[in-house]
């Protein structure tokens, strides 16, 4: 029996939402924490839960400090192209 499609919607129960939440972050850090290890490539994930707690994740022994200085020394250019959508 496979899974069935969800449809992303924001969800209207607050209980239901931390708890996606939760689940999600777990897996989004996970995911973060093997891409960083398998290309060998620095990670900086900040989330903010539904009750505005953060939650930080920066691969490679490198601080956040370090990620956001390499990105803000990068041209702008490339940037925009990393991020579109």
């Amino acid at each position: 029996m496979g899974r069935r499609k969800l449809k992303i919607l924001r969800l209207e129960s607050i209980k239901a939402r931390q708890a996606t939440y939760s689940k999600r972050k777990t897996g989004i850090v996970k995911k973060a924490k093997e891409i960083s290890i398998l290309c060998d490539v620095d990670v900086a994930l900040l989330l903010f839960s539904p009750t505005d707690k953060p939650t930080l994740f920066v691969g490679r022994e490198k601080g956040l400090s370090d990620v956001l200085e390499r990105l803000s020394k990068s041209p702008y250019e490339e940037r925009e192209e990393r991020f579109d959508p």
